[in-house]
């Protein structure tokens, strides 16, 4: 019986040191943590291919609304100047027309006021569409009438009847020409 004793006594020895250990479940458990590394490294580039995404459409939307914004600005700064065209025209004409004596005073401050009026507008965007001696554009002159001349050549804009405007390089109001034939 102590024999028996001394060989139960190694046999559990050996299970306290050396525990048995199936080859199998070490390495089910090392394939599952591998998987599992493999499986949050793809969610990590997935979510940071999301991030980039959503961080460069929203730069394209910032981008595409102040873009939108600018844009209406120029049709809503182009609209007003178009209501102020009568009031240029009329200070033009006064300014066209002659003057002596007092008138002359008058004639002289108007000058003034009308190149202010122009100084302060092209500070804004307004330009005076430059048409005598150019060729006839549809985009920016409305031609009124053809005529024959011998100081320009065909299709050339020879008078200006009603001068035209752009505003930021946008034509707000063509300008009205004769057209040499």
């Amino acid at each position: 019986m102590a024999e028996e004793q001394d060989i139960k006594q190694e046999a559990t020895d050996e299970t306290v040191e050396n525990p048995p250990v199936e080859d199998s479940v070490v390495e089910e458990s090392d394939e599952a943590v591998t998987d599992a590394a493999q499986v949050l490294e793809e969610l990590k580039a997935d979510f940071d291919n999301r991030y980039k995404r959503l961080q460069a459409d929203f730069e394209n939307f910032k981008r595409r609304t102040n873009q939108e914004k600018e844009q209406l600005a120029g049709f809503v700064k182009g609209d007003v100047l178009t209501d102020l065209l009568p009031v240029l025209d009329n200070f033009e004409r006064a300014v066209q027309s002659p003057a002596e004596g007092d008138a002359k005073v008058f004639l002289d401050g108007f000058i003034m006021i009308h190149q202010n009026l122009m100084a302060m507008l092209s500070k804004h965007g307004l330009a005076v569409i430059e048409a005598v001696g150019k060729p006839f554009d549809p985009n920016f002159h409305q031609a009124i009438m053809r005529v024959p001349s011998d100081e320009y050549e065909s299709d050339t804009v020879c008078e200006v009847l009603q001068t035209g405007y752009t505003v930021d390089g946008r034509c707000i109001r063509p300008a009205m020409v004769k057209v040499v034939e």
